[in-house]
């Protein structure tokens, strides 16, 4: 749907999002309990943490009423506006557990399957909702139709092809780090035990896998299935779906950066002992920007088509 068609999903997913955000600091008010996004001793969603209780309660549900109006509401405002709140309330935990989850499936493979227990952490399970809502909300701004125009799929093309690049560079970057962490290299060695260390290979591989999906936007593979991928080898894959998967991988990359920016302002002197191990992340935002514009450029590039722009002329 494009244009000023409605995303049926996007409009639920924000609405129930919104509600449950509207929900949860009235009741957390009525019985006492903490704020899930601000409960002292969790580390799965803490964007809130640095608010009182009280304070932290009126956020969350100012928050799920500025996004449950923007659900009901064709107002670009205040869709804009509910992007703006769930930049407040996302943080790292929600691309923390997709990072951590290859070895989460090794581990429960091996034998260990009470370290997937952290999967259904409330406040992560928030934080994962929380980025589906933003991403969809994120998608009926940009979904606009692609201005065609002599030369618009080549620009398209060209800027896919650059902004891929970025998007590729920087979770290699990251996984290249996270390995030498494992290797204890002089410089990146953090004490870690076997454990530490699997997560660690874990975090390189998914970082890895992220980059190769995200090379699919300039490769043909990108466009139609594989061969070897039954039933839709070599159908042609649905625009929508890479662009939607970017959208939302960088909603979350963002929210990541956050956080580490943050950690950067207020513990210099522990991230300065094992700088090379940490600066990577310093890449996060530009990471998620150009995983962004890969995506959208990706859009036009399928959208504008050489064929459409000659019937055009």
């Amino acid at each position: 749907m494009t244009g000023t068609e409605e995303h049926r999903f996007t409009r639920c997913a924000a609405g129930i999002v919104g509600l449950a955000l509207l929900v949860i600091p009235l009741v957390c008010w009525a019985t006492g309990a903490p704020n899930p996004l601000a409960a002292p001793g969790d580390t799965s969603g803490r964007s809130l943490a640095f608010l009182a209780q009280p304070t932290a309660n009126l956020v969350m549900a100012g928050c799920g009423l500025l996004i449950a109006a923007a659900a009901v509401l064709r107002s670009t405002a205040v869709r804009v506006a509910a992007l703006g709140a769930f930049a407040l309330l996302l943080d790292a935990g929600a691309l923390a557990a997709i990072g951590y989850l290859p070895f989460m499936v090794f581990s429960a493979v091996t034998g260990n399957a009470d370290n997937l227990a952290a999967y259904l952490s409330i406040p992560l399970l928030m934080q994962v909702a929380m980025g589906v809502a933003a991403a969809g909300l994120q998608w009926t701004l940009v979904d606009r139709p692609v201005p065609g125009g002599a030369g618009a799929h080549e620009r398209a093309r060209v800027r896919t092809a650059r902004w891929t690049a970025v998007a590729v560079i920087a979770p290699l970057v990251y996984a290249a780090t996270r390995v030498l962490m494992v290797l204890d290299v002089p410089g990146f060695a953090v004490p870690m035990d076997a454990t530490g260390k699997a997560a660690g290979l874990g975090l390189a591989l998914a970082a890895i896998g992220g980059a190769v999906l995200t090379w699919g936007l300039v490769r043909p593979w990108g466009e139609r299935w594989p061969r070897w991928m039954p039933r839709v080898a070599g159908r042609e894959v649905p625009t929508d779906l890479p662009v939607v998967a970017a959208l939302s991988v960088s909603v979350l990359v963002m929210a990541a950066a956050k956080a580490i920016l943050g950690l950067v302002s207020t513990t210099s002197s522990e991230l300065s002992a094992h700088a090379w191990a940490w600066t990577p992340m310093l890449l996060w935002p530009l990471w998620s920007v150009s995983l962004a514009l890969a995506a959208l450029n990706y859009r036009t590039r399928r959208t504008a088509s050489p064929q459409r722009e000659a019937a055009a002329a």
